[in-house]
């Protein structure tokens, strides 16, 4: 088989363009792009690949003019019915059954930051300040960071998430740590 620059620079873009999209449809839309390759006919092909790019969602390029009576592009396979029945599921990532849950509307998509006030403060025996929030959630700090952070019952904050799976707690002295969630 022959490979072209070309075609890897197509693959390639295809690829980014698919990234900012949704797992399960960009899943879908790839499938389509690759069943068009099985077109014989270099004219139907190009038309298949614009049907399949448009199905992406961002529409056919204004500069290609796609004919009425093009052939029908060939069916991709179908999604999983639901992403809760586990053999449906098996083999994805945690983080692909949670997008394709929150983009079913069968899980609330996860929420960026909380806002709260501190309800009570503690030292751990490391020295580790331990946040007690209104909200009755327990937060401590990852490292001992001294008494820089000048926290007291009352303040605002807001906790926040970080690079990979980290939260930063912030007062409203803009002062703020590295936490973890205790309860």
């Amino acid at each position: 088989m022959r490979y072209s620059i070309r075609g890897y620079a197509v693959a390639w873009a295809l690829a980014g363009w698919c990234a900012g999209l949704p797992a399960a449809h960009a899943a879908d839309g790839l499938e389509g792009l690759l069943a068009c390759r099985a077109v014989s006919d270099s004219q139907q092909r190009l038309d298949c690949f614009d049907r399949a790019a448009a199905s992406l969602g961002g529409g056919a390029p204004p500069s290609i003019h796609t004919p009425a009576a093009a052939a029908p592009m060939p069916a991709a396979r179908a999604a999983p019915t639901s992403v809760s029945d586990p053999k449906q599921s098996f083999g994805l990532s945690d983080t692909t059954i949670a997008q394709q849950e929150v983009a079913a509307g069968t899980r609330p998509a996860p929420l960026e930051h909380i806002e709260a006030h501190v309800k009570a403060l503690a030292r751990a025996a490391d020295g580790r300040l331990v946040f007690t929030l209104d909200n009755d959630q327990t937060w401590v700090q990852l490292r001992p960071e001294g008494d820089d952070l000048l926290a007291k019952v009352g303040d605002a904050v807001t906790v926040s998430r970080g690079a990979l799976g980290s939260y930063w707690l912030a007062l409203s002295s803009r002062r703020g740590c590295k936490v973890r969630r205790l309860h």
